[in-house]
């Protein structure tokens, strides 16, 4: 993100600031390995026809990498185009704003913010149909929208109306097609924090990189496993997806999706974050198989309920 961060503003290839729109680092010492002898950095692209590395200066009180190679300035659009979504999104709010710049067009914005202008923008264009819900016959951003999020919340559907003289939009939400319309705050926060998330998936173009913090926030365990499920599909359908969970229930939906023949094994990957040693990094990457198991289960790794269980069945 640091370095699609600079892609977006003045192109990689130059000095890369530490804080800006999509990450707030700090100074060099903050981001520097855990050897402070170190004074350098590098970062290496690897695409599938060709390999670009950077090389950078670094001095602990700095709030900038001082560029020290020779490589051609490149804008790496594909790096410019990631979208993130972190763990904390806009919630509860009564109306939500329009972007000031066009490169922001299908960008919902880190805390989903802009999620409503996309949605309005893309209302009735139709959805590829590898996107597409499978038993959803209408095809525009509009019913597909809302086909996904009822599988998150049954019945649900969301809706966006643009106040043209305030440059603002509404967001709303009802639980039923016969429901009244309700303004977020009085809807919950499951359904305003899988918004952004699902007109992000729409949205994104095939191969686009989409990194999401904590998908299953707010959600209820039965929504977490669809989220799960729901992620694994746009993957399938040519989206990049990088997720930062802490819920087992969304690992098993995707685990499931897997066993379902939804999404190839081959096609996800897995890896566990334990605490860096002088041995090791401290990064064990289960193996996931055709049938959804996971071939090593590391000790810490989603295995609390299974401890709990354990424990209250005397076992």
């Amino acid at each position: 993100m640091l370095l699609a961060q600079s892609a977006r503003t003045k192109g990689l290839g130059f000095d890369i600031p530490l804080n800006g729109q999509l990450v707030r680092l700090g100074t060099v010492g903050d981001v520097l390995p855990s050897d402070r002898s170190a004074k350098s950095l590098s970062f290496e692209i690897v695409a599938h026809d060709s390999t670009q590395r950077w090389e950078f200066s670094a001095s602990a009180g700095d709030r900038f990498l001082r560029n020290t190679s020779s490589v051609t300035p490149n804008n790496h659009t594909s790096l410019g185009a990631i979208s993130y979504i972190s763990a904390v999104r806009e919630g509860a709010a009564d109306a939500f704003p329009l972007p000031d710049a066009e490169g922001l067009l299908r960008d919902v914005g880190i805390s989903g913010s802009y999620a409503p202008y996309v949605y309005d923008l893309l209302a009735d264009e139709e959805v590829p149909s590898a996107k597409r819900k499978p038993d959803e016959v209408g095809i525009s951003f509009r019913k597909q929208l809302d086909a996904w999020i009822s599988t998150l919340f049954p019945g649900a559907q969301a809706n966006v109306q643009l106040v043209p003289q305030l440059s603002l939009l509404n967001l709303q939400f009802r639980l039923s097609e016969i429901g009244a319309w309700r303004r977020p705050v009085n809807i919950g926060y499951g359904l305003t924090y899988a918004f952004p998330i699902l007109v992000a998936l729409l949205a994104a173009q095939e191969g686009q990189l989409v990194i999401i913090d904590s998908p299953e926030a707010h959600l209820h365990p039965y929504a977490q496993s669809q989220m799960g499920r729901l992620l694994a599909h746009f993957a399938a359908a040519g989206v990049q997806i990088i997720v930062e969970t802490h819920s087992d229930h969304l690992l098993n939906g995707v685990r499931l999706a897997v066993k379902d023949r939804a999404l190839p094994s081959t096609s996800l990957r897995l890896h566990f974050f334990t605490r860096a040693s002088q041995d090791n990094h401290g990064v064990i990457s289960p193996e996931i198989g055709s049938d959804g198991r996971i071939g090593e289960w590391p000790v810490g790794f989603f295995d609390q309920s299974e401890k709990d269980l354990a424990i209250l069945a005397n076992w």
